[in-house]
């Protein structure tokens, strides 16, 4: 059983589908001669002695005598080798792919429209100017809105012949009175849009975020502006009701 080493490459020998094929069989035997491994096989018995010499050359295959019939076993431990350099480009497409993921999150994650409000009111009173329905109809539309979680909710606008005038909402986060997130869906568009409040010596420090824009709304000209500029102008009404409370 003794066989005499070769620097043939572990690489080489396994790059061939008979040899491959001839490993597997082997797997799954303790030892098989040459004629049950040829019947498997549409090459002939030459052939497939060439593949078993390659195959012993890298010591993948070892032989041994049995009277006149030479039998054939499976030698896996240098498929370690294999095993090794595949594992190092595994650990690196893993490291590439979770970078990748994370970029794309990130990505997802930015804000589309991003707006800060100065306000000369205290933030008790902007966070009911934005959870108080009544307040919300003075700078927004009428709704139902109410500052609980997972509460559904409707923005209800004046209807034209390109939107129906309604938004379809769900609060997702609320934090008094810091944190204020809901989804805003309308004309088939789903964002979220969120508000973060905090108290500065002037009054309270707003800040908007509208995430979430399909990639087709984002690649048409003036979509994302159009949307900026309307909660900009939001804005404009959300401070003059603010300030006069």
């Amino acid at each position: 059983m003794n066989e005499k080493k070769t620097d043939r490459s572990v690489f080489e020998a396994v790059s061939d589908s008979n040899r491959r094929k001839l490993l597997h069989i082997l797997a799954d035997a303790e030892e098989l001669p040459l004629h049950d491994l040829t019947v498997q096989f549409d090459i002939g018995r030459t052939a497939v002695s060439k593949h078993l010499k390659i195959l012993k050359e890298a010591d993948l295959v070892v032989s041994r005598k049995v009277g006149r019939e030479t039998r054939y076993r499976l030698n896996a431990s240098p498929l370690k080798e294999i095993k090794d350099w595949l594992s190092f480009y595994e650990d690196f497409w893993k490291e590439r792919i979770s970078k990748l993921s994370q970029l794309l999150e990130e990505q997802k994650m930015t804000a589309d429209v991003t707006l800060d409000f100065q306000l000369d009111s205290s933030i008790e009173v902007v966070w009911s100017a934005l959870t108080n329905s009544d307040m919300l109809a003075q700078w927004i539309w009428d709704n139902d809105f109410k500052p609980v979680t997972g509460h559904k909710f409707q923005f209800r606008s004046e209807p034209n012949e390109y939107w129906d005038g309604i938004v379809n909402g769900e609060v997702i986060q609320v934090d008094e009175p810091r944190k204020l997130s809901y989804v805003w869906a309308s004309a088939g568009e789903t964002t979220t849009i969120t508000w973060t409040l905090k108290s500065v010596d002037e009054g309270t420090a707003l800040h908007f975020e509208q995430t979430g824009f399909s990639e087709e709304t984002k690649a048409t000209e003036g979509a994302i502006e159009g949307a900026k500029y309307s909660w900009m102008e939001f804005g404009k009404k959300l401070k003059s009701i603010v300030e006069t409370q």
